[in-house]
């Protein structure tokens, strides 16, 4: 394996994904969404419904779901404060990993599947690099934008989040431990496991669709993580997202180990 052509292989693809308008458009779409209005929406969602009781009675069932350690922050604080808080380390951080993820799992998904559609995958399969070079220079295409855009859409996360926070309530929650954990070491990990699950995928089926399809299967557990955020089952806390960060890692290296022995570029080019 040498690092000047997989790096050339993962620019290449790069290249492709830059300017492709039907892949830069989710791409540009998701992070905006998931990190930029949808947490707007949820932070200014007590100022559009002060007035209505049922907005309080279920602040109150939230925070009643948590468990008493973690109530404890909540103590004392206005409702608009309380529910900042909660949006911020309950609510939000689930969404934020399902950035990396998608993002890296439209390249993915384009991998191979996309060169067949195409009609470049035969080509790429005849140049010199071995067969461990392609894959994980596939695997640099498409992790490395993912990446990107979840630090790009944290940045401007922390930007809407303090914005909202000084006009509103004149507070903004604190970016922590959780926030750099969360960043710096679960982010990367779900991008690194649905980007190898997907690149494998893309080999077996004929069409990009195909594999977004399937790959769709692989956003379940961030789902369910989601599902326990809000109904207070999962707090997210540094050290559980160290654990979560950690057992991906752990996943998708096992997963990368697997496609790197099994991937024959011979394969391929019988399905051609």
């Amino acid at each position: 394996m040498t690092r000047r052509a997989m790096w050339a292989i993962a620019r290449r693809d790069m290249t492709v994904v830059r300017r492709s308008r039907a892949m830069m458009a989710p791409l540009v779409a998701v992070p905006l969404m998931m990190l930029v209005v949808l947490p707007a929406a949820l932070l200014l969602a007590p100022s559009l419904g002060a007035a209505d009781p049922r907005a309080a009675e279920g602040l109150r069932e939230l925070l009643a779901g948590l468990p008493a350690s973690v109530r404890a922050q909540y103590a004392g604080r206005p409702p608009a404060e309380m529910w900042m808080l909660l949006v911020h380390t309950q609510l939000w951080p689930p969404l934020f990993l399902l950035v990396p993820f998608i993002v890296a799992n439209v390249i993915a998904a384009d991998s191979f599947a996309g060169e067949r559609e195409r009609h470049t995958l035969e080509a790429l399969l005849y140049t010199p690099p071995d067969d461990a070079t392609l894959f994980m220079g596939k695997l640099l295409a498409a992790g490395l934008p993912g990446i990107l855009a979840s630090l790009l859409g944290f940045v401007l996360y922390v930007a809407v989040v303090t914005l909202i926070g000084r006009t509103t309530v004149g507070w903004t929650p604190p970016f922590g431990a959780a926030s750099l954990v969360l960043v710096t070491w679960v982010g990367p990990a779900f991008a690194a496991l649905g980007l190898a699950a997907m690149v494998l995928v893309s080999q077996r089926v004929a069409r990009t669709q195909d594999a977004v399809q399937l790959g769709g299967l692989l956003v379940l557990p961030i789902v369910g993580l989601v599902v326990g955020s809000v109904k207070g089952t999962v707090v997210l806390q540094p050290g559980t997202l160290f654990l979560v960060g950690a057992g991906a890692w752990l996943v998708s290296a096992a997963v990368l180990l697997v496609g790197v022995r099994h991937f024959r570029r011979a394969r391929l080019v019988s399905r051609l």
